[in-house]
């Protein structure tokens, strides 16, 4: 069986380089590609290096290929942060008489190319094969490439290609790597990837830096300075901020409907989050009502991570506890009503970027108590109780989430004057109005000669 698969593995590389040699040759003998040039789009066509047809066409709109591993839910793709700003906001919002953008989703496409329109947005799977996809692109001609963050699968679809096309880089969620594994090796119930191959992606950034190629956005000074250090970005390339967008209700009115003695939980059920020290907390403070709003993420250890809070649900996704409520995955209205009805929301993750559950929940003027802060949010706007490594479910961590929760539910007049400037922050520094016009803008200057 062992001669057998190794073998396999043999003939499996063989066709591999075969196939590799094959394009390669072809596109040193042959080569079409459409590269714009101002309002204009060039097709051209070179043998042996040497053009032989160059036509020129209008093409009024940018195109942009946006690097995303996740729509939402949308072609069974996982429901995640990245995914919504991608499907919720970029591809909604961001389009227009200028600009064009199109989602880069993974190299799942087999020998060819797979594609899905969803929400008139278009959504491939590429090649799994470097140069199907080198050919791929040579005929699609886009401008820009945008990534939030660089996912693997995104860094799988562009990193053997030797393109020219320069990339915008959204900073949202940048792991350092000595800085993750070193929290992420502590918790032992599960843990997640370890994103060990982002030391690929700094060599890879690093390089397109060199060249010119990259620009970045952030949306947190916090985030830029993680970034600055693990792309070693220099100091004379700018980190521009941009605004991360909230569906922000304008017309609420804080309190109405009244706040409730209610805590609530808002993310995916995945061992980055630890959800059981909800539970814990929960178990330890009856008075109150405790909200789990989140399911296990699609494609991300569902059984594993389901396994993790064994101890607190029935079989049927029922609570063993009587004050805590597990709810599943919301969105709308009913996600919105429970903030609106909560007093403060909880965040127990070993690690954040600055998620937009915290956004969502200032906007409704319910306050963050988290065992995790970036760029001073939660010290401004409710409990940073300090860092929580491992399993989080000592006596002294519950402790320490219970006494901020007592302390905010006891002080009605602090909770609503904090509440009130939270509101304001958000309303001021994350309307959506503000990230399209920033988008729109960052879109057109790094598609500039």
């Amino acid at each position: 069986m062992a001669c057998f698969d190794a073998l396999r593995k043999l003939v499996r590389s063989f066709r591999f380089n075969l196939l590799s040699l094959s394009i390669s040759a072809r596109s040193l003998v042959w080569r079409s590609r459409l590269i714009r040039r101002g309002g204009l789009v060039e097709h051209r066509i070179s043998i042996l290096g040497i053009p032989i047809f160059v036509k020129r066409s209008s093409r009024p709109k940018y195109r942009v290929g946006l690097l995303v591993d996740e729509f939402f839910g949308g072609w069974n793709t996982a429901i995640g942060g990245y995914g919504a700003l991608a499907r919720k906001y970029v591809c909604r919002l961001i389009p227009n008489h200028q600009i064009q953008i199109d989602v880069l989703l993974d190299c799942g496409g087999g020998a060819g190319v797979q594609q899905c329109l969803i929400d008139e947005t278009m959504i491939y799977r590429l090649p799994a094969h470097p140069m199907r996809r080198r050919l791929w692109f040579d005929k699609q001609g886009f401008d820009l490439f945008l990534s939030i963050e660089m996912t693997q699968p995104s860094f799988e679809i562009l990193h053997e290609c030797r393109l020219d096309t320069p990339l915008l880089y959204w900073i949202q969620d940048p792991r350092h790597l000595e800085q993750y594994q070193s929290r992420l090796n502590t918790v032992s119930r599960i843990r997640d990837s370890d994103w060990a191959y982002l030391k690929d992606v700094t060599i890879w950034i690093k390089e397109r830096i060199k060249d010119g190629a990259v620009t970045f956005i952030s949306q947190g000074d916090s985030l830029s300075a993680i970034a600055r250090e693990m792309y070693e970005i220099p100091t004379s390339l700018r980190i521009r901020d941009l605004a991360n967008p909230i569906e922000i209700d304008f017309s609420y009115e804080f309190e109405t409907p009244p706040k409730q003695d209610k805590i609530i939980f808002l993310g995916r059920l995945e061992a980055q989050k630890r959800a059981w020290i909800v539970c814990e907390i929960a178990k330890a403070m009856p008075q109150y009502e405790f909200y789990v709003l989140g399911a296990t993420g699609r494609g991300r250890d569902e059984a594993a991570n389901a396994r993790s809070l064994e101890l607190y649900r029935n079989p049927d996704g029922s609570s063993r506890i009587r004050n805590l409520h597990f709810i599943g995955h919301v969105d709308g209205d009913i996600k919105n009503d429970h903030i609106k009805s909560a007093k403060l929301l909880l965040n127990t993750s070993i690690w954040e970027g600055i998620p937009v559950s915290w956004l969502e929940a200032l906007s409704y003027g319910t306050l963050i108590v988290s065992a995790f802060d970036r760029d001073n949010i939660v010290k401004r706007f409710g409990t940073f109780i300090g860092e929580i490594m491992g399993d989080g479910i000592g006596h002294e961590s519950i402790q320490s989430f219970a006494d901020a929760i007592t302390y905010w539910l006891s002080h009605d007049g602090d909770r609503r004057a904090v509440a009130t400037t939270a509101i304001n922050y958000v309303r001021n520094r994350h309307c959506i109005d503000s990230f399209v016009s920033q988008m729109r803008d960052e879109i057109l200057k790094a598609t500039s000669p």
